[in-house]
């Protein structure tokens, strides 16, 4: 269910709403929107990058899949720090639940 939030914005930022919807043709709300969702990613992405989440917890922060998450971190040529040892481990974990 969606929610409603009211936010006190400066006035460039506002005023950067506004020329994005209008360039887009799109409603302010839905450019606030999107802002968010790039907002998400990108702070997932950095606390990946820094080691301070798993990729797992990465994607769940972005609010996308854990595929789209790692297609998202090649496209940055941002490599995954899973060790061998876990690669094998999760590939192990497979084989028992198959």
């Amino acid at each position: 269910m969606d929610k409603v939030l009211s936010v006190r914005l400066a006035k460039d930022d506002f005023d950067f709403i506004i020329e994005e919807a209008k360039e887009e043709k799109i409603d302010k709300a839905k450019v606030f929107r999107e802002l968010v969702e790039k907002g998400r990613l990108q702070k997932a992405i950095e606390e990946y990058r820094k080691g301070k989440i798993s990729i797992g917890k990465a994607a769940g922060k972005a609010g996308i899949t854990l595929s789209e998450m790692m297609d998202k971190l090649a496209e940055l040529g941002i490599k995954n720090k899973m060790t061998k040892e876990q690669y094998l481990q999760g590939l192990k974990n497979i084989e028992e639940i198959w």
